[in-house]
């Protein structure tokens, strides 16, 4: 049997709560032009979503997005993001991984022409523009090429 830790059960516990996952879902803009769905609350100092649980308790929502998928199910520590983007809490998106692998995916992709890691706005800018182009309904793309280089936003790919 798995142990789940007190944060995975809260999760679990969260995402079988119709109340909360109306709250948490009104807070996701699903925009045409991007498989990634945007977090339009509260966000962390890295970019990631930020959403109350309870009075006294926050939780980084990409994991609740997690939980709500997978029911009943642990919610692994930590979830990395194929997309690059903090912000997303689309599941599809999300994998389980650890503090390594993360580190080592970060370095590989970092450095290619494009990469949504190179954003010269840095993680909680680049969140915050993302977010406010969510909620207003505006194209993504042109957020997202608003905090890259002109290397990045101009570099042909090569095949």
């Amino acid at each position: 049997m798995t142990r789940r830790s007190p944060t995975s059960e809260l999760l679990i516990r969260a995402a079988d709560d119709p109340a909360v996952m109306a709250r948490f879902w009104s807070h996701v803009r699903r925009l045409a032009g991007t498989a990634c769905w945007i977090w339009t609350g509260a966000i962390s100092g890295r970019g990631h979503g930020r959403f109350w649980v309870r009075d006294d308790r926050v939780v980084i929502a990409h994991r609740l997005a997690w939980a709500a998928t997978y029911p009943g199910q642990p919610v692994p520590r930590l979830l990395s993001h194929d997309c690059d983007n903090p912000t997303c809490v689309n599941p599809a998106h999300l994998r389980s991984g650890t503090d390594a692998t993360n580190r080592a995916e970060y370095q590989a992709r970092a450095g290619t022409p494009g990469s949504p890691l190179n954003d010269t706005r840095g993680a909680r800018a680049r969140a915050e523009a993302l977010r406010a182009a969510a909620r207003q309904g505006q194209d993504l793309n042109s957020a997202i090429a608003a905090g890259l280089s002109a290397l990045d936003r101009d570099q042909p790919g090569l095949w």
